[in-house]
């Protein structure tokens, strides 16, 4: 599981960081856009789930980056901020 969720997080990172508007709103719809799509067969995360962890990824991701160019520059960084907000959505 814990894999299946990395991927599915840095999938969204670099959903998420391509978005041309760059604030925490536009990063949430797309993120929960995109989540919730993904999450329909699976039915793996509950719809409060999907929300905390698209909202915590989309403050990280716009305090950490000014824009998506510079977020889509650091993969590594974007890998962490969604194990980071993974951890802390799964241990609630």
């Amino acid at each position: 599981m814990g894999k299946l969720l990395l991927l599915i997080i840095t999938i969204l990172f670099m959903g998420c960081a391509t978005k041309e508007e760059w604030t925490k709103d536009a990063l949430v719809n797309k993120c929960l856009g995109d989540f919730t799509k993904r999450n329909e067969k699976e039915k793996k995360f509950s719809t409060l789930q999907i929300g905390l962890l698209c909202d915590c990824i989309a403050e990280k991701m716009t305090t950490k980056y000014k824009t998506a160019k510079e977020a889509d520059k650091d993969e590594a960084g974007g890998r962490q901020i969604g194990q980071d907000c993974a951890t802390e959505v799964m241990s609630k």
